[in-house]
């Protein structure tokens, strides 16, 4: 895993957001516009992964703000994605950092840490339950990175 510089990656805003829906921008890594529209405004992060891209987008909303996590491939294709909000909640993104080759470690949520460990290939999951608080997906039963807070030793 290798963090890509905030120089290398933007986002072009495409809608701002209203009452029902989240801002939506078009992403560019590395020179290369992806041809997707995600959810936010502000870049946060933006990790390479083999083939692929882990990136963190959060949508300047300061009084519920959310966190939006996509893994993106090099085809141009939303591969598995995530949300991490609380309603009437606001969270601030900081890096911590990445621990194992796979496992990416953040905060969000106040004084919790969080991780994200993506895996080699899908995995099984079951919607709503496989979830910490916090934590949105559309419902799918597979997965290809997992989000869980990080218990304090």
């Amino acid at each position: 895993m290798e963090i890509i510089k905030n120089d290398k990656v933007s986002l072009n805003i495409i809608s701002e957001a209203t009452e029902t829906q989240s801002p939506k921008s078009e992403i560019t890594i590395e020179g290369t516009k992806i041809k997707l529209v995600i959810n936010g405004v502000d870049l946060e992060a933006c990790i390479k992964y083999d083939e692929r891209y882990l990136v963190f987008t959060t949508d300047d909303c300061p009084f519920e703000e959310s966190l939006n996590i996509y893994l993106l491939s090099v085809e141009n294709e939303i591969i598995d994605s995530a949300t991490a909000f609380w309603p009437y909640g606001t969270g601030s993104f900081k890096m911590l950092s990445i621990t194992d080759p796979d496992l990416v470690k953040f905060k969000f949520f106040g004084d919790k840490d969080w991780q994200i460990k993506i895996f080699k290939s899908k995995k099984f999951h079951i919607p709503y339950i496989s979830e910490p608080s916090g934590v949105w997906r559309k419902i799918k039963f597979w997965r290809s990175f997992g989000v869980s807070e990080v218990s304090s030793q």
